[in-house]
């Protein structure tokens, strides 16, 4: 289930209804305006401003407006019959997890499969913007394109829009071929969202065939794939009880929530509409996670099983941490200044969260651990040094048993903490010992040709 929106601009007027229930003619979108929007020229260049345009493209265009897309479309407004369809309009969702170049290959598949049959022409964009609701990517892809076909005939703009003529096709405009003279009607709009899923899948399936989806705390890899059914048909063929999500207006999502009126009454009437906005938040979030379990729910049972397992190891690791009331670690910190001591508080933070099982906390308590222990590390000793290198290992099994467990964008931040602190601590231990070694040589030049004379290693047999 993705957004996909079937339209079309046309020449003359529309019937707009008020919120009051009136009615009123108004002229209709052109596709003119259509092009400056979706483009962002003209006077749409500053629209939008949160939005990014990511991708443009014209194709197709007939010999009056080579490399002109804007001549084009404004030649379809002024020179299309009075009523015509002067653009066919498509907005498809495009799935977050591609790249901007994935995004543009699946975007030129698309173009393909809508307008190279017939040669249609088109004007496309690519916009994202974050999302109102949990400020995710929202890529959309918007394409126009024209449904009368380019043939090898020169014609100017006035004669392109004119009638079709079939007999000498030269003396006449370029053939319109709309969906019902492909003999598909209103059917096409199933079409085209069933070919969009083929499309969208078979790339999906080549750069992104698995996403995360996090459902009741839990992150779990499920298959990355659209489905072009309304909700009521997929339950219907699949077995599930999705519900339907609510589109909640732009006019509340909108709504800053830092503004005030020096009007009581109004104050007190806007508080009223960001209640209602966060309510409909609220709802929406609490549907996408039921249906996300619905789609889900045997990928979430699988993860849930290997998490039990992974409890039992991650138990068993835990205790190998050493914490504030190891006497290793309060022998090895103790001659140091007071970032020991921080050391040792967030030491025993950090198993007492354990203990509690609440591996968040833990791993933040972790975190701040390794600043002050980084600042000991020019003081310790050789001895001290190899002690803190298994400190740090020991975080680093603990940090393992959790990302086992289920907790991998949890433990994703600190593992990179702790391994760099263990690498650093590893290179510290060779520095001194290289520097022991060093000074041993120093002391004795000539130990190091006593040790070569006295090598009583085996010699090699070649």
């Amino acid at each position: 289930m993705y957004y996909f929106d079937y339209g079309y601009t046309a020449k003359g007027t529309t019937t707009v209804k008020s919120k009051s229930g009136s009615t009123r003619v108004k002229k209709a979108p052109s596709c003119k305006n259509r092009f400056h929007y979706i483009t962002r020229t003209a006077h749409y260049s500053q629209h939008k401003a949160h939005e990014v345009v990511e991708y443009v493209k014209s194709g197709n265009m007939p010999s009056f407006a080579q490399n002109r897309p804007d001549l084009f479309w404004k030649a379809a407004h002024d020179h299309e019959r009075k009523n015509g369809r002067t653009a066919t309009s498509l907005v498809i969702a495009l799935p977050k997890e591609l790249s901007i170049e994935q995004r543009i290959e699946l975007t030129e598949a698309l173009i393909k499969q809508f307008t190279s049959e017939f040669n249609f022409p088109y004007t496309c964009a690519i916009h994202n913007h974050k999302g109102e609701i949990g400020g995710l990517d929202q890529p959309h892809l918007h394409i126009m394109y024209c449904e009368r076909s380019v043939d090898e005939y020169h014609r100017t703009a006035e004669q392109f829009f004119s009638r079709y003529n079939e007999k000498y096709p030269e003396k006449g405009g370029a053939q319109k071929i709309t969906p019902d003279v492909r003999g598909k009607g209103k059917t096409i709009i199933n079409e085209m969202r069933l070919d969009t899923e083929i499309i969208i899948n078979e790339h999906l399936a080549k750069y992104a065939p698995t996403k995360i989806v996090n459902i009741r705390d839990l992150d779990i890899e499920v298959p990355n794939v659209v489905s072009c059914l309304h909700h009521e048909d997929y339950n219907r063929i699949h077995g599930t009880n999705l519900k339907a999500v609510a589109m909640i207006p732009k006019s509340l999502l909108r709504l800053d929530q830092n503004l005030k009126f020096d009007n009581e009454a109004k104050n007190t009437a806007y508080q009223a509409k960001l209640a209602e906005r966060q309510r409909m938040i609220d709802e929406v979030n609490e549907l996408r996670e039921y249906n996300d379990f619905e789609l889900y729910q045997h990928q979430y049972r699988a993860k849930k099983e290997q998490e039990k397992r992974a409890e039992k190891q991650l138990e068993q690791t835990s205790q190998r941490e050493v914490t504030a009331n190891s006497v290793s670690l309060t022998n090895h910190l103790r001659y140091m200044n007071a970032y020991a001591n921080d050391v040792i508080l967030w030491s025993t933070r950090q198993d007492q969260a354990l203990m509690k099982k609440d591996y968040k906390q833990a791993i933040s308590y972790m975190s701040d651990k390794y600043s002050p222990l980084r600042m000991t590390l020019d003081q310790q000793n050789l001895q001290q040094l190899k002690q803190t290198a298994e400190l740090i290992y020991n975080d680093k099994c603990l940090l393992d048993a959790l990302r086992n467990a289920g907790y991998e964008n949890m433990t994703r931040q600190t593992i990179m903490i702790v391994n760099n602190a263990l690498t650093s601590t590893e290179r510290k231990i060779e520095h001194v010992k290289n520097r022991t070694l060093d000074q041993s040589i120093k002391n004795d030049p000539h130990k190091i040709h006593r040790n070569e004379k006295n090598d009583d290693s085996p010699s090699p047999d070649f």
